[in-house]
């Protein structure tokens, strides 16, 4: 008897954490978890956002705990991922969300500001992924860590997202090489790449604006922008049972934009 889709797509029982879960996409991710039965914890540097998002699953009838963490913070997300299992009961699933989109030309690209990139985009999850992992390996946990890399991490998408585009290069390689690594463990690592998706971080990003011109050209063949929904779909195919046999990939969730 084949599979119910239940059974593929539902999580009853698992326990995610989701790191940049106040809003956008790992908002969305998270939400979506916690309807199909995980418990969540929302990780976010801004403790107000995480807790409201963590309140309203709770009031829905899910089960959600709040949890203040700076990614470039290595005691800190040490520190959270110690609290989150501990809340949580047990660990399934680890997504890698939390993210900068700062931008800089070259010539304007200072090292702090390089670093902070870093910091946040591949140190950060390269942390919450080592700690992750060792709780996994530890409760005999076949679980699933999805990092949230960038269409970018392919093709250089415009000026001035130099740092953000390494960054998520970067991302890409440490989930095959961590795939590699956990894969006799029985536990998946994959990387979802959106291209041009609306959220909050987005808008509120520093730097240069772009010229009417580049916004144009980031709109995808499919004729829409992307949405945190899009992406949180992707998110949950990679952390369920459907995708049991998929590790140290990389699915494009970026409306034809680099091979249409």
């Amino acid at each position: 008897m084949p599979p119910s889709l239940h059974t593929m797509f539902g999580l009853p029982g698992r326990a995610a954490i989701v790191t940049g879960a106040g809003q956008g996409m790992g908002e969305a991710i998270a939400r979506l978890f916690a309807s199909v039965g995980a418990a969540v914890a929302i990780c976010d540097i801004k403790a107000v956002e995480a807790d409201a998002v963590a309140r309203s699953i709770v009031a829905t009838g899910g089960t959600a705990y709040a949890f203040a963490v700076d990614m470039a913070d290595e005691a800190q997300v040490v520190a959270m991922m110690v609290d989150a299992r501990k809340a949580l009961g047990r660990l399934d699933i680890l997504v890698n969300c939390a993210g900068l989109q700062d931008r800089n030309y070259l010539e304007d690209t200072t090292t702090p500001f390089w670093d902070r990139m870093m910091a946040v985009n591949l140190r950060g999850p390269m942390i919450a992924t080592r700690e992750a992992v060792a709780v996994m390996r530890a409760d005999g946990t076949r679980g699933r860590i999805v990092n949230i890399a960038s269409n970018s991490a392919f093709h250089a998408m415009a000026p001035s997202l130099l740092a953000y585009s390494t960054s998520k290069a970067a991302v890409a390689g440490l989930t095959r090489a961590t795939a590699m690594e956990v894969v006799k463990d029985g536990i998946t690592v994959n990387a979802v790449c959106p291209g041009n998706t609306a959220t909050p971080g987005q808008m509120t990003s520093t730097g240069p604006a772009f010229s009417p011109e580049r916004i144009a050209a980031f709109m995808p063949p499919i004729g829409r922008q992307g949405t945190a929904g899009d992406v949180a779909a992707a998110v949950l195919y990679l952390a369920g049972d459907a995708a049991g046999f998929i590790t140290g990939q990389t699915l494009v969730v970026d409306g034809g934009q680099l091979n249409c």
